[in-house]
């Protein structure tokens, strides 16, 4: 028989004492009042009624303050204090003794929900897709490191901040539906992305809760855009090869026949002048199969993309190097041309060949925007950013711009707004990015100029080794 069932019989049977003396107590003093004429015996009965009924009453308050106090520490969280005084009723430890008990079960219960707590916000720290919960009011109660990210903004406690990255974002999160899917195209400053949201909904605490997970599409919707473009340019330069080849050979062939004789195919010897036209007929149709061979060749060059090699890039040496090579011809042109790297020291890890061939397009771009103005400026900078500490390279212009109706075409293979265009330069410039780890984007306006911009992902800090 354990101390708690020897502790429970012990605080009845001193109840059920108290109970006897006080029901014997009042029975003798009825009787000592009623049929005798002793003075004492009431006297003495009455003083033992009160103490009975003290003692009861005394009981009672003891277990309900122990109750009210025990009430009180589990509503202030309230672990450390306890209601054992020494000298107390046995049902009164027994009592606190069990309160100490549901207290050390308390505590161990919130102890486990605090760590299931903080691992629950480490797991939701490192995973790579951006989440963002928030109740009814707007109010985000969790956010993730992804999400900061992606957001470039470190604070985020309510959707409305998220209003002043994008507006059309911050409406999609609010009425996006549980279970519900949906893509939003935004501007997250000179960069533009498609993101796809998906929600669910829950109740914590009384409060309705929305979790929603964002994830950046934009990178995988580039990547099959190239594979699909690539795919027909194979297709076309296949094809297109196929019959322009014996074509060329053709021509050649009949123009040198007719170099040598002048008969026609009846065999009859045709005069002079006709046999000037045939000559001239075949030498432009000749001359016409060249150039759409060399148009396919251009072609069939981003489809054809080498491995990069991979090494240390001194981002300012490779800048200077750019400025001699087109010094003259921004001389020429008139063109103050200007170059910085911030820090001077700044590395990036690519392939210096492939780097270099963008740069020299876009900054060819860059002379043909700026070639009307009067005031003619071309900037090469390169930087780190702030909030994601990766290397950005910008060619800015104050050339004639893109039309707002172009921007989303002008990285299409074919695409071109010039009258001798091919329309491969910035789409070959893009997977050259892609290749080196890194994304090219554009911000443009109208008759202002425009801001390409390369950033590259995952590169490696100064200070931390380099790799050759």
């Amino acid at each position: 028989m354990n101390s708690r069932t020897l502790g429970l019989r012990g605080h009845r049977a001193e109840a059920l004492f108290c109970v006897g003396v006080l029901v014997a107590a009042i029975f003798v003093l009825c009787y000592s009042l009623l049929r005798t004429e002793w003075i004492g015996t009431p006297i003495l009965c009455t003083a033992v009624i009160v103490l009975c009924v003290f003692k009861l009453i005394r009981m009672t308050e003891r277990s309900n303050e122990n109750f009210a106090q025990f009430i009180s520490n589990v509503s202030h969280d309230d672990f450390s204090t306890t209601t054992v005084h020494n000298g107390a009723e046995t049902s009164t430890q027994l009592f606190l003794q069990a309160q100490k008990t549901l207290l050390e079960k308390y505590r161990k219960l919130k102890s486990d929900r605090s760590e299931q707590h903080e691992y629950l916000q480490l797991v939701v720290e490192h995973v790579d897709t951006a989440l963002v919960c928030f109740d009814e009011t707007g109010k985000v109660t969790i956010i993730n490191k992804a999400a900061k990210d992606l957001f470039r903004t470190p604070y985020i406690h309510n959707i409305a901040r998220i209003e002043a990255v994008s507006s059309a974002l911050a409406d999609a999160l609010r009425e996006l539906k549980a279970g519900e899917k949906c893509v939003v195209k935004i501007s997250i400053g000179p960069e533009s992305v498609q993101l796809m949201l998906a929600a669910t909904e829950f109740r914590l605490l009384g409060s309705e809760q929305k979790l929603v997970s964002i994830q950046n599409i934009q990178s995988a919707l580039d990547e099959k855009e190239i594979e699909s473009w690539q795919k027909l340019i194979r297709v076309l330069t296949h094809e297109i090869m196929n019959s322009m080849t014996p074509i060329v050979s053709l021509s050649s062939h009949l123009e040198t026949l007719t170099q040598s004789t002048a008969v026609s195919e009846a065999g009859v010897v045709v005069d002079a002048e006709d046999h000037q036209d045939i000559v001239q007929g075949i030498a432009s149709i000749a001359s016409r199969s060249q150039g759409l061979l060399r148009f396919v060749e251009a072609y069939r060059s981003l489809s054809n993309l080498p491995r990069p090699v991979p090494t240390v890039i001194e981002i300012e040496t490779l800048f200077q190097r750019l400025a001699i090579l087109l010094e003259e011809r921004f001389i020429k042109a008139d063109i103050h041309f200007y170059h910085q790297v911030l820090p001077a020291q700044l590395t990036i890890l690519a392939d210096i060949n492939l780097i270099e061939q963008i740069l020299l397009n876009l900054l060819s771009n860059a002379f043909d925007a700026v070639r009307e103005r009067e005031d003619r400026q071309i900037q090469l900078m390169a930087f780190r950013q702030e909030s994601s500490r990766r290397v950005v390279i910008q060619v800015r212009d104050n050339g004639i711009g893109i039309r707002s109706d172009n921007i989303d075409d002008i990285f299409t293979p074919f695409f071109t707004t010039k009258d001798e265009g091919t329309g491969i330069g910035l789409s070959l410039s893009r997977q050259l990015a892609r290749l080196n780890n890194a994304t090219l984007s554009v911000n443009s306006i109208e008759n202002q100029g425009s801001t390409f911009q390369l950033v590259f992902l995952d590169q490696p800090v100064e200070g931390m080794g380099t790799k050759e």
